[in-house]
């Protein structure tokens, strides 16, 4: 060999067959001979949709993914029209169309298309021109599927306006409280002077009521858009469930509601911060009491979770109650802030007690069908789990 590196050329020479090998420049070393086969096995594990036409707008090649993207029926016969092909997407058959007569080509172009399902789907594109001796051969579209990417945008944008949205109610809220403040002080020296005149005296006191009603749901706006500092400490959940339920019953004055334990002696104890944790046990419970309007059965379950051979990783709480349930379009939403199904809620309980539980790195779900009753879950992780001999960890 002379004059130093060699560089390969893979195109074959004119009228070279497929099995054929390479034409060569002088000093150049033999190379395997480059099939049509291997071409294809380039476009096929490609990391991209590939789908190209010639100059008549034929299809010539599409590509696996590029039939998983655009959901077309097994593989496509080179030679049929590209608007054939892509019949249920005919946006992106025209512009393929319209390419072939076109000097400035679509460069990282976005589009909406349908899929089987008829959901929403965006795919990001470029199309190229394959050149030939006498002019393009035709076009090439390289495309992937965007909609994970857009989604997973969207939700950071979601993120962004419900903190700007958090950031306003907190400023809100602080404005409100003031003139409340002030129709309360006010409503109250009414009252003292209306003292011998029931009529209006009966009115001041609705006016009271209904501050009074404002400035707790103000108050609830502003304990869910305020950031949740905890003080965990270990400690069994056992003495905190009955806490909350003397204090739920309290509230509620439900002389008609029973209410079962059933506790678990090998549930360990969880590092939580009691004070916030008992803000959810007494929400849930009250909501309980009132769905069954004071008559029913409230069971509070506590349990441990763990794999078999391991120490429990999780602590579970289920608190059960024998109401009327809750419907499936309240139930899929039922943990936003501002949905309820009373007359007088607030609609932020759920959704703080939510958010204190996720702050103790937990979960919380719920149970329910119509007629059925609605069961409540938290569940808390216990911290580091051990796990005693299993298969494949070579212990004896």
């Amino acid at each position: 060999m002379t004059g130093g590196a060699w560089t390969p050329r893979f195109d074959r020479g004119e009228g070279a067959r497929e099995g054929e090998g390479v034409s060569l420049m002088p000093g150049e070393a033999v190379r395997a001979p480059v099939t049509d086969a291997f071409f294809r096995r380039v476009v096929e594990g490609m990391r991209c949709g590939v789908m190209t036409i010639d100059r008549d707008g034929l299809v010539v090649t599409v590509n696996d993914i590029a039939r998983q993207i655009l959901d077309l029926d097994g593989p496509v016969e080179p030679g049929r029209p590209v608007e054939e092909v892509l019949a249920r997407h005919p946006r992106l058959a025209e512009v393929l169309r319209a390419s072939l007569e076109m000097s400035h080509l679509p460069n990282r172009a976005e589009m909406e298309i349908r899929s089987r399902e008829d959901d929403g789907r965006t795919i990001g594109f470029t199309v190229s021109t394959i050149p030939g001796d006498g002019g393009p051969e035709g076009i090439a579209l390289f495309f992937k599927d965007l909609t994970q990417v857009e989604r997973q945008e969207e939700q950071e944008r979601l993120r962004d306006r419900l903190a700007a949205l958090g950031q306003m109610t907190a400023s809100l809220a602080h404005e409100i409280r003031n003139p409340l403040a002030s129709i309360d002080v006010t409503a109250t020296l009414l009252r003292r002077k209306l003292r011998d005149r029931e009529e209006e005296r009966r009115l001041v006191e609705k006016i009271a009521a209904e501050v009074a009603r404002m400035s707790r749901t103000v108050t609830h706006a502003l304990e869910f858009a305020r950031a949740i500092r905890l003080e965990r400490k270990p400690q069994s959940l056992a003495p905190l469930l009955d806490a909350a339920i003397e204090e739920a019953l309290t509230r509620c004055g439900a002389e008609g509601v029973r209410v079962a334990r059933e506790y678990d002696a090998e549930a360990p104890p969880v590092a939580v911060d009691a004070n916030h944790l008992r803000q959810v046990f007494v929400n849930l419970l009250v909501n309980a009491c009132e769905a069954m309007e004071g008559d029913g059965q409230v069971t509070v379950a506590l349990r441990a979770v763990s794999r078999p051979g391991c120490s429990p990783g999780a602590v579970e709480v289920e608190i059960r109650d024998t109401g009327p349930g809750i419907e499936p379009e309240v139930l899929e939403k039922i943990f936003y802030p501002f949905v309820t199904t009373k007359q007088e809620g607030s609609g932020i309980g759920l959704a703080l007690a939510r958010k204190i539980v996720e702050c103790h790195h937990g979960m919380i779900d719920v149970r329910s069908r119509p007629g059925e009753g609605a069961s409540f879950l938290v569940r808390l992780p216990v911290g580091e789990t051990s796990c005693g001999s299993e298969p494949g960890t070579g212990e004896a």
